[in-house]
């Protein structure tokens, strides 16, 4: 899955970013894309184009496996990225097919890992704590148009504000000298704050909590000595064996259901602070190594009300406490009823929707991000079924889909 957006002005410089970056089954044409937009951006000779920020949903390659190569084309300035409690990241690693040495250092020091690696040492890291039960996080004051320099060309880049704190050394369940050691090189975004862009556009971050209140009490003390086993395994049949066992628990304790774990994802809202007095939209397919629409253009709808974008990666809206939580997070300040461009859940997998999902978000532009003819084969029919009445769009590794506005505030 692979999604990149810009915010323009005038002249001013843009605002770019990218939400996942990964694919299991077409990793080359995730390296193809990332090459053609970073020819798209233009940058000057000798220098990577910049990305203001890239935002990763979870810790599947599906949606990570480009980030490597990502962040040796681009100048990134922010990674944002739901936080994990160790116990969690482990069981991605439990799960894992293919459980690389790179993989594992990722897991075992999610900042770390980036720190180190080629065009991660400058961007600032910043982690998604679970999302509260209280109140969601009111919009960035309006400041109104930005003034730029008089008798000049407004070429200033735009700001991205956010209020972030740091944390300890040690997060609770870390093993202290093991794992997490740099996640004081990081920052934790502060609880009530958005990503505002010069109160233009927000981001909403939404960290689903429900699966970390599943937690057994004791389960992280009993799951750290198998986690210290299949880190000092150096032998792959030993690394094997403990990986073994350390599923094995997580199977124990949570089930064996795939499920479970791909609940974990980031939410992220984009949307404008302040509704357009008029807005305009061009929207159509792209073809693989072609970023211009250039089929006859889908009809979603889009108007001055309804344009914002919600990305799901593989959350989960299969319960009703979960779209309860979803709800009161996202229907405060109107967002939820401007989301009408929506990824659909995990790929449109069965298990992570619901009836009640797609009647409660009524997207103008359902866009499924999956294969049906390889891999897993998503979208699963009855997930189709549900989203139907609300445009159903299919992107794969040959057919994107492009969306153009043109806000007048």
């Amino acid at each position: 899955m692979l999604h990149s957006g810009e915010l323009r002005q005038g002249s001013r410089q843009p605002f770019t970013w990218v939400y996942d970056c990964g694919s299991v089954t077409a990793a080359a044409q995730v390296e193809s894309e990332l090459n053609d937009l970073c020819t798209a951006r233009n940058a000057a000779p000798g220098s990577k184009p910049s990305l203001d920020f890239v935002a990763l949903s979870h810790f599947d390659a599906d949606h990570i496996s480009g980030l490597v190569y990502l962040l040796g084309l681009f100048e990134v300035k922010m990674i944002l990225l739901p936080f994990l409690q160790l116990w969690q990241r482990f069981w991605i690693a439990a799960s894992s097919d293919d459980l690389d040495a790179d993989f594992l250092r990722f897991l075992v020091d999610p900042a770390g890992y980036l720190r180190d690696v080629d065009g991660g040492g400058e961007a600032r890291i910043v982690f998604v704590p679970p999302s509260a039960d209280g109140p969601p996080p009111p919009p960035a004051p309006d400041a109104g148009p930005p003034v730029g320099p008089r008798g000049e060309v407004d070429d200033r880049p735009m700001k991205l504000r956010l209020e972030t704190e740091r944390v300890l050394d040690v997060v609770g369940g870390e093993i202290p000298g093991v794992t997490g050691q740099r996640l004081s090189a990081a920052e934790f975004l502060k609880m009530g704050s958005v990503l505002d862009i010069d109160g233009l556009w927000e981001f909403v971050p939404y960290n689903d909590a429900h699966q970390a209140k599943r937690c057994p009490a004791g389960f992280p003390a009993t799951v750290e000595p198998l986690i210290k086993t299949l880190l000092d395994a150096n032998h792959p049949a030993d690394r094997k064996k403990a990986q073994d066992a350390l599923k094995a628990h997580y199977d124990t304790t949570f089930g064996n259901s795939a499920y479970r774990r791909n609940i974990i994802s980031l939410f992220l809202y984009g949307g404008p602070v302040s509704t357009p007095a008029e807005a305009y939209f061009k929207t159509g397919e792209t073809q693989l190594g072609n970023m211009a629409c250039h089929h006859k253009p889908d009809r979603p709808r889009l108007s001055a009300t309804h344009f914002s974008m919600l990305f799901t990666g593989d959350g989960s809206l299969n319960s009703k406490p979960r779209r309860t939580g979803f709800e009161n997070f996202f229907t405060p300040y109107g967002r939820l009823s401007k989301a009408s461009v929506f990824q659909v859940m995990h790929h449109g997998a069965s298990g992570n929707s619901s009836p009640e999902a797609a009647a409660l978000v009524m997207p103008r532009a359902s866009i499924f991000c999956s294969d049906p003819s390889k891999g897993q084969k998503h979208p699963d029919a009855d997930v189709l079924r549900q989203f139907w009445p609300y445009n159903c769009i299919q992107v794969d590794d040959a057919i994107g889909w492009l969306m153009l506005g043109v806000f007048v505030f």
